[in-house]
């Protein structure tokens, strides 16, 4: 093969190729994500067997967000600023803990979130209609990463994707978000929920 034909041999495979993902600036996202103060509306979530759960969801930083789980009734998650309650109704105990701090989910709740922190952003492309911005605890970065998604026009979080280490990925779209709201701090509380349980 002549060095003609091999160039134009190269030249036909990187057509093929899809064109790669162009990074962003995620200036105008930092901002958002420090204004991101509260907010409720609805989700859909694709668990890691591919079965989809919906429900209503509560976030008020730092470190709080309440998911209402439509079925199985009773079924809840609920983060205090320091744990992770998971209700599971099917379970005999009220709820499970987990800490905050060992899950990327706590990325999202942070108080001083910012993308510039070193090692924190490991990178960011558009993707459609959305931009991808791909993150990881640079305290525990064998914790998992998060891929945070968000619509560019006017600035919004649309979902988030969490791959925990064992590999299982999770995925949550948003809905009806509405920020900036009030939100009393009972929702919000693992041993109230319990209590009223029991």
């Amino acid at each position: 093969m002549n060095r003609r034909s091999v160039l134009l041999a190269l030249a036909a495979v990187a057509l093929a190729l899809p064109a790669r993902a162009q990074p962003v600036d995620v200036t105008a996202i930092d901002t958002y994500l420090r204004g991101l103060r509260s907010a409720e509306g609805a989700f859909r979530q694709t668990n890691p067997d591919g079965s989809i759960q919906t429900g209503r969801f509560f976030l008020a930083k730092p470190g709080r967000i309440r998911f209402e789980y439509a079925a199985p009734v009773g079924a809840m998650v609920i983060a205090d600023g320091i744990n992770v309650g998971v209700f599971d109704p099917k379970s005999n105990r009220v709820s499970s803990r987990y800490p905050l701090g060992r899950t990327p989910l706590s990325l999202l709740l942070r108080d001083d979130l910012s993308l510039s922190e070193p090692g924190l952003v490991l990178g960011a492309a558009r993707n459609g209609e959305l931009v991808d911005v791909t993150v990881v605890d640079p305290r525990v970065p064998d914790e998992g990463r998060m891929v945070m998604s968000f619509a560019a026009a006017p600035i919004a979080l649309a979902r988030w994707a969490i791959t925990t280490r064992p590999g299982q990925r999770t995925e949550v779209a948003l809905t009806e978000m509405r920020t900036g709201v009030e939100l009393s701090r009972s929702l919000f509380n693992i041993e109230l929920e319990e209590a009223r349980l029991r």
